[in-house]
């Protein structure tokens, strides 16, 4: 079966996390690919995380501060902006959906990318072979839940201009991690 088929449009609503400080924005991706220890992508790949409702969001940021952070930096940027945008991509892949992942002959899906070396690779020939906007992923907090889902958006092949594929971005409250 042809992976072509599963490619599909996605207008929704997706959310972000930033830095609770005046200067943030949610439109700058410039530290997108600057990160060594992401899941779907290595560094120099920009690309764009964003995830199903605020508590996805929340339960990622708290697992990175507990993988991947020092105490020092988590009580510096413990609190977080939570923004939701409109998001409008054309090219999309569910992982979510395990007949995606037989077909791409993944074994033990979802299970399988708790291996980041799986997650890259399946996510490097995605945006590289098959150029998808972004990929739909399970959240490695709600594994076993594959509604939960994190939109992994590969910035490389969208527009330059975001507005033509996340169009609006509304302020969405905010989160905090003690």
């Amino acid at each position: 079966m042809s992976l072509s088929r599963y490619i599909k449009s996605w207008g929704g609503y997706a959310i972000r996390h930033i830095p609770d400080i005046a200067n943030s924005n949610v439109y700058d991706f410039s530290y997108c690919a600057l990160s060594r220890n992401n899941r779907w992508n290595v560094q120099g790949e920009p690309t764009l995380y964003l995830a199903k409702d605020k508590g996805v969001a929340t339960g990622e940021f708290a697992r990175h501060f507990s993988d991947n952070r020092s105490q020092a930096l988590a009580k510096k940027i413990q609190r977080r902006q939570i923004w939701r945008f409109t998001a409008k991509l054309n090219r999309t892949l569910n992982l979510c959906d395990l007949k995606v992942c037989s077909t791409l002959s993944l074994s033990d899906a979802p299970y399988c990318f708790r291996d980041k070396r799986v997650a890259r690779s399946t996510a490097n020939f995605l945006r590289s072979s098959l150029k998808v906007d972004a990929i739909f992923v399970p959240s490695m907090v709600f594994i076993d839940d594959l509604s939960k889902w994190c939109l992994v958006i590969f910035l490389e092949n969208l527009p330059k201009d975001s507005i033509q594929f996340l169009p609006k971005a509304q302020k969405h409250g905010h989160i905090e991690i003690e």
